[in-house]
């Protein structure tokens, strides 16, 4: 593949949302885990909420993904907060993103992954973490797994075309001590969802997809 061209397209948009599925208000619930963050961009952006209360919805704007972006990487770090009063698991999927010709942007030019879930206050059930499973390929910060194929293309230990319907990455036992429907800021987890996309080559295509992250009832896994 002959990436050496120039490229109409320099952005790439990612919306990120979330969805619960609960047998009640107060077993399973998702939110922002806190203000997300991004590294090594020229023109870019990310928006979400810094409060835990709030629900999910994050829009990344990686800006200039071509070489006129001298950065190693454009590195984004998405915090999620997950309630549950029994054990729980969090899938993701994707929607959006699908270019025919194959030197525009692919989902597997973007690294995801998923890392670091810790407690958030006094009102969080504490269990080993080890007991809290990444599912592979996304355990890992993908920033920290780039390589370069025989093509030339960067690729990751783990991307967004790992991501097949609804993809299971993350399962555990219960999460609040108490059963209480409500959000606090103390009372469940958070973890990082982990973006990357190194600037190289690519045409023109489409340029933005939406992730959905959703929690419901998981594998019985005691405290």
């Amino acid at each position: 593949m002959n990436l050496r061209f120039v490229i109409s397209a320099n952005c790439f948009c990612l919306l990120i949302a979330c969805a619960a599925t609960t047998i009640s208000a107060q077993a399973l619930d998702i939110s922002s885990g806190g203000q997300p963050t991004i590294t090594g961009t020229i023109g870019g952006s990310v928006t979400g909420s810094a409060s835990v209360l709030n629900n999910l919805v994050v829009t990344i704007n990686f800006g200039e993904v071509s070489p006129a972006n001298t950065n190693a990487i454009v590195k984004v770090v998405v915090p999620i907060g997950i309630r549950s009063t029994q054990p729980y698991q969090v899938s993701v999927s994707l929607a959006g993103l699908g270019n025919a010709n194959p030197q525009a942007i692919q989902a597997s030019d973007i690294g995801f992954g998923a890392a670091n879930i810790r407690a958030m206050g006094n009102q969080s059930q504490v269990c080993t973490l080890s007991s809290h499973i990444f599912y592979p390929p996304f355990n890992n910060d993908p920033a920290s797994t780039v390589t370069i194929a025989a093509n030339g293309r960067v690729t990751y230990q783990s991307s967004l075309s790992n991501i097949a319907g609804a993809t299971v990455i993350l399962s555990g036992p219960r999460l609040k001590k108490t059963n209480g429907p409500n959000r606090g800021t103390n009372d469940g987890y958070i973890f990082d969802a982990i973006f990357a996309i190194t600037p190289q080559f690519f045409a023109a295509g489409v340029s933005s997809a939406t992730l959905t992250f959703t929690i419901s009832a998981g594998p019985n896994v005691p405290c």
